[in-house]
């Protein structure tokens, strides 16, 4: 879903956050530390986090922190208990050689509910709870694909929330593949959407539903980004990468509908989605989710099983109130909505907010990687890491 850019206000906000607000961001980081745990290795910053349910029912706490010297990006990987407030076990320590224009680290819950870690943009490791620490993968990553990686990995990263199997990986070479573990495919750059479209859907007999933004685009609507919450069914192959497509919804009196409406297929009365995005996609089911309205600049954040978390802006105008919304994937109503201004935790407004999913909720993220708020599928706060107030 296309992103308004920030404005100068947003910016101006995001940038004292920066200098004056992170500072004192990371003192939860010691509260949570062992007293017994060495002090003579910088912590750093925090460059990415993760929240999981074990099973013992407990909620457990994942961070990776950077410090750099003159030569090493040093990474230490914590790993808490939030009831507790323990760290369990030693810090997981990395170093790698010193990389200044490196992205900050990512870390993502896949497809399959694996939890990985990109460090330095190149690197690829997935989390294992027997030994509860992340194992290196770039070595098994170029075993498994030794007709394309074979030099090695110069570059890596997750795909988007639409390609929740994606790994972007350059090979040494330069050349730029679309790699999926878990159903053991790669693609040169690009040739994954030529394979989307010569799947013959019709010989698929599993299918999965989901909920998701489509773009709004109404001869109407020619202003700011509005977007309609729709639920569809759509084909899988559990040997195949899924994606999530990109749908656009048109209303019946739009001059496009009206020159070819066997083109279309309705959503809801008086709107229609292209019949051709829907072949191609796989999907055999459609309706408009009635119970949310048309909203702006609507993204969803993270999805469980039970619940979808989204962002969207009330209004086309800008500044705009940010909105946080869950809605239950079973009964498609809204069981939880906030304004980001009412929630002090979403630092610069809470225009810069991400989101991880757990069993039982989410886990939010707000403005230079800041722990903020883990909820529940009701909405209700559970931890509450208040950056706004550490000093």
């Amino acid at each position: 879903m296309t992103r308004r850019v920030p404005t100068l206000y947003q910016v101006v906000v995001a940038a004292i956050v920066l200098f004056f607000v992170l500072p004192y961001g990371l003192a939860w980081v010691q509260a949570l530390r062992q007293s017994g745990q060495p002090q003579d290795l910088p912590l750093g910053n925090i460059e990415a986090s993760a929240v999981y349910q074990a099973d013992d029912g407990s909620l457990r706490m994942l961070r990776v922190m950077k410090h750099s010297t003159e030569r090493e990006d040093v990474f230490q990987i914590l790993h808490n208990d939030l009831q507790a407030r323990q760290l369990i076990g030693e810090p997981q320590r990395v170093t790698l050689p010193r990389d200044a224009y490196a992205k900050s680290a990512q870390m993502r819950v896949q497809a399959d509910g694996q939890m990985a870690l990109v460090l330095n943009g190149r690197d690829w490791w997935q989390w294992s709870r027997e030994r509860s620490l992340f194992e290196p993968m770039n070595a098994a990553l170029i075993q498994r694909f030794s007709g394309q990686l074979a030099t090695g990995v110069a570059k890596l990263a997750f795909g988007s929330q639409r390609e929740p199997d994606l790994l972007d990986i350059t090979s040494n070479t330069g050349d730029r593949y679309a790699v999926y573990w878990r159903t053991g495919e790669i693609y040169p750059w690009g040739g994954q959407q030529q394979r989307l479209l010569q799947r013959p859907w019709g010989r698929y007999s599993q299918t999965v539903e989901r909920i998701d933004y489509a773009d709004f685009r109404t001869d109407v609507a020619r202003y700011g980004l509005p977007s309609t919450l729709v639920h569809y069914r759509q084909k899988l192959s559990e040997d195949e990468f899924q994606q999530l497509p990109l749908l656009e919804v048109h209303s019946t009196s739009d001059a496009v509908v009206r020159a070819a409406p066997k083109r279309y297929q309705a959503v809801s009365d008086g709107y229609v989605v292209a019949r051709q995005s829907l072949q191609e996609a796989g999907i055999t089911d459609i309706a408009w989710v009635a119970s949310v309205p048309v909203q702006f600049s609507g993204e969803v954040l993270a999805r469980n099983a039970d619940r979808i978390l989204m962002r969207y802006e009330e209004t086309p105008t800008t500044p705009a109130e940010v909105v946080l919304q869950m809605v239950d994937v079973h009964s498609l109503q809204p069981v939880w909505s906030q304004a980001t201004s009412t929630l002090p935790q979403m630092l610069a407004g809470g225009y810069y907010v991400a989101a991880h999913p757990w069993k039982g909720g989410f886990y939010l993220v707000t403005t230079q990687n800041l722990p903020a708020l883990v909820i529940d599928n009701a909405g209700k706060t559970l931890f509450d890491f208040q950056p706004q107030k550490r000093e």
